[in-house]
């Protein structure tokens, strides 16, 4: 895939905008649930951020467009030294306690009511290949 078209919306068979993911290529999402992950997500360096000759990393008053599934945002929870803060979210806007940050695999291996493990496994490991780490 040429790098102008990764993360860019495509059209699945019923007319759906379905993004990549930036990171790994693959879809972020499925035909039922098509927008899956952080999709679309922008961020702007601020005014001194020019690499080399200001503080940051990001180029001055630039912004970045670009889309993560699920399976590489977890990923990406599991490099912080900080982990991400994890609530229950309700259908209301409201958030439940907060929890500890468990990551995916961790979380389908420990909790026995998840059914369909063999195809998250499955998932988990073509989403790591794509990404170019072996798990």
């Amino acid at each position: 895939m040429a790098i102008e078209e990764r993360g860019r919306p495509r059209d699945n068979s019923e007319g759906v905008k379905i993004n990549t993911c930036n990171l790994c290529g693959e879809q972020c999402g499925h035909e039922n649930a098509p927008n899956m992950g952080l999709v679309n997500a922008k961020v702007c360096g601020g005014y001194f951020s020019t690499p080399g000759n200001g503080d940051g990393a990001l180029d001055d008053m630039t912004l970045y467009t670009f889309s993560m599934c699920e399976f590489c945002l977890d990923w990406l929870f599991c490099q912080f030294k900080t982990p991400p803060q994890t609530n229950e979210y309700h259908m209301d806007g409201s958030t439940g306690t907060a929890e500890v940050f468990r990551p995916a695999k961790q979380r389908v291996q420990e909790d026995v009511w998840r059914r369909y493990k063999e195809d998250f496994f499955r998932e988990f490991h073509h989403r790591s290949a794509a990404r170019g780490k072996k798990e």
